[in-house]
């Protein structure tokens, strides 16, 4: 008896060995997470592109977030209240990033389970420190409008979005202003957005074709100077002006003739 006994418990202690050096199995939810939603969703870590997740699967139905998961477009044009609200809030809607039905529920598993863990609790991943300098205004500003090709061979920013900024009016395709873009977003939020690029449009053109922590870097660099540069109110164009002037002018000679008559 004693012998088995022994026998028993060098068992027990070989099992818990076993399970000890076994590594952790992968959180299959996380991994998505981290690879669809964390550009621009934190937990825990504040609002970013999008809101903060915490606490969200016991906010919202698990229905509502399965389809704002896999198909949020069609949420838009069923004019839900909440996802009204979040688009009014964000000035865009989530695009749609081809979740299926079975990967929506493991992220939604996994955000229940990250409430409590605190997960994720760092906003964004790994976030860049941007400390603005001339030269990388002028970079940002060049990689915007052109002049410098983005490495790996993207479209300039110009060639979509409406910016303004000395010596920068933006394009006109997309309806996104990127001046009140990186208010709303902050730079947690147009970070996260530069680094996923997912929005449909976007997802297109730059596949594969991301841009550089460098570009990001440069970019950042560019909005953020932007923000302290009360640039965003309404221009008059030399060509307008220049047109108002010529009718002053011949205002004023059509006055001038009916004095000498």
């Amino acid at each position: 008896m004693a012998k088995s006994g022994r026998l028993m418990s060098c068992f027990i202690v070989l099992l818990a060995l076993l399970a000890n050096s076994c590594p952790a199995q992968a959180d299959p939810g996380k991994d998505l997470f981290d690879k669809q939603c964390a550009s621009c969703h934190s937990i825990g870590g504040g609002d970013g592109g999008g809101p903060d997740l915490k606490g969200v699967v016991g906010k919202r139905t698990h229905e509502w977030l399965e389809s704002l998961i896999i198909e949020p477009d069609k949420l838009t044009a069923k004019k839900d209240p909440i996802q009204a609200e979040l688009v009014k809030k964000y000035g865009y809607e989530m695009p749609n990033l081809g979740i299926g039905h079975d990967d929506a529920l493991k992220i939604i598993a996994y955000l229940s389970g990250a409430d409590g863990a605190a997960a994720a609790a760092l906003p964004n991943g790994e976030q860049m420190a941007v400390v603005v300098t001339p030269e990388l205004i002028a970079q940002g500003k060049a990689l915007f409008i052109g002049n410098k090709r983005l490495t790996k061979g993207g479209a300039p920013c110009l060639s979509c979005h409406p910016f303004t900024y000395p010596g920068i009016e933006g394009g006109n395709l997309s309806i996104a202003d990127l001046n009140k873009s990186y208010q709303k977003m902050g730079d947690t939020g147009m970070q996260g957005a530069l680094k996923a690029l997912k929005f449909p449009t976007m997802k297109k053109i730059y596949a594969e074709r991301p841009l550089t922590d460098d570009e990001i870097t440069a970019l950042m660099a560019l909005f953020k100077d932007s923000a302290t540069q009360k640039v965003g109110g309404a221009r008059v164009s030399l060509p307008l002006i220049g047109g108002g002037l010529f009718v002053v002018l011949l205002l004023g000679l059509a006055l001038y003739k009916r004095r000498i008559r």
